[in-house]
């Protein structure tokens, strides 16, 4: 019988301890904060750092900042009594801001709040609108851009419909970036006199001004990649791990597959040699790395500096050869090898894109020489490799 008692008994615990946890503050009362003191304003890009003095034995949890921001919204910021400031961001222009700060207490109860006022500095997102730069290039514009502050942005690209019997806009690409700086290719557009208009906006849902101007792509084709052969010059550094898996077709063959160089017969620097099939003369291209492992991605036997050369008589005498251009692959982030940031791995899954000087003559072969990997291996791996430029007859 007592058996019976302690299990319902224990049954009747359970039942009503498992009610709903109803969260709130850890101590309740109606104390009232006392303000902090000592404010000192210190005015920083597109913000203020706010330092104060937090009054001694009070039952102060953490201090907040409240400020109308933008489109009368209004934002709130906390800092913990374990800090004697507050860093306030992301307002758009040079205006002065009231600020309000409270003390809150433990039963988060706020103080009547001390105003004090803050005029910003010139803010980030419009110091990077005046370091944009726009000019046509192959196939579209190319965009330069200085991000002095490393501040998320989203680079907007429109074009004006032409089409179009009013005036209408269309996005045609977006590009986050937190890179100190940038060059980037907006591809895909006829050479024709198109309207771009560009524009930046910030995690705070600022926007900067939008540059507008009108610009003509240069013309250019892609190179047939099934007229791609491997040359095989006995100095070509051309044999794969495994073949066929690994064989230098596939960087032509626009498949899933990937170039990867036997890693102990070869030293870098080394070249392959590749004939196109027909006469180009060079607009850019675009060289992919291996995407499916963070081991290759700007690390391993990714090309990092590399040139390439042209002829039409290949051979191993490199006076036949004519340097068509020297290249860096760059990692947006400028993180060491094998740490990344969303706008590495969106480069690493894109390719990267890299532009010739001008040339005048035309070639049908080159070759692709590495100087130096990502990870100064003896070896070279990547995944494709596509050229763009003008058909010679």
């Amino acid at each position: 019988m007592k058996t019976k008692i302690l299990i319902a008994l224990i049954m009747i615990t359970l039942v009503y301890g498992c009610g709903e946890d109803v969260k709130g503050p850890m101590v309740t009362n109606s104390y009232i904060p006392p303000e902090v003191t000592n404010i000192k304003i210190e005015n920083m890009p597109g913000g203020a750092k706010i330092t104060y003095n937090v009054p001694e034995n009070s039952d102060i949890l953490y201090v907040i900042a409240r400020f109308q921001s933008r489109d009368n919204t209004y934002r709130e910021v906390k800092s913990s009594i374990y800090k004697n400031f507050i860093i306030l961001e992301g307002l758009p222009d040079t205006r002065e801001y009231p600020v309000y700060l409270h003390s809150v207490s433990r039963s988060e109860v706020r103080s009547p709040g001390v105003k004090t006022t803050i005029n910003p500095l010139k803010p980030p997102i419009v110091s990077i609108f005046e370091t944009l730069t726009i000019h046509a290039t192959f196939g579209g514009v190319v965009v330069s851009f200085y991000n002095e502050y490393l501040n998320e942005y989203i680079l907007h690209t429109l074009v004006k419909n032409r089409e179009a019997v009013e005036e209408e806009w269309i996005e045609y690409d977006r590009l986050y970036t937190q890179s100190l700086e940038r060059i980037y290719a907006v591809r895909g557009l006829e050479a024709v006199p198109t309207d771009f208009a560009f524009y930046f906006t910030d995690k705070w849902k600022n926007s900067s001004d939008t540059l507008e101007i009108t610009l003509t792509p240069l013309y250019e084709t892609i190179c047939d990649k099934s007229l791609w052969k491997n040359v095989g010059l006995i100095d070509d550094s051309d044999k794969g791990m495994f073949l066929p898996d690994w064989d230098i077709s596939n960087l032509w063959d626009e498949g899933s597959k990937f170039f990867y160089q036997h890693d102990n017969i070869y030293t870098v620097p080394n070249w392959i040699t590749i004939d196109l099939g027909k006469k180009y003369t060079f607009s850019r291209m675009r060289v992919n790395q291996l995407t499916h492992h963070d081991t290759w991605k700007f690390g391993d036997g990714a090309p990092h500096i590399f040139e390439i050369w042209g002829t039409n008589a290949p051979s191993t005498d490199w006076e036949v050869w004519t340097l068509l251009g020297k290249f860096e692959s760059i990692k947006p982030s400028g993180l060491p090898v094998g740490q990344f940031t969303e706008e590495d791995y969106a480069v690493n899954m894109a390719g990267e894109d890299f532009d010739f000087p001008p040339m005048a003559d035309a070639f049908q072969y080159i070759r692709f020489k590495t100087l130096k990997t990502w990870g100064n291996t003896r070896y070279v791996c990547f995944k494709e490799l596509t050229l763009w430029g003008q058909e010679i007859d």
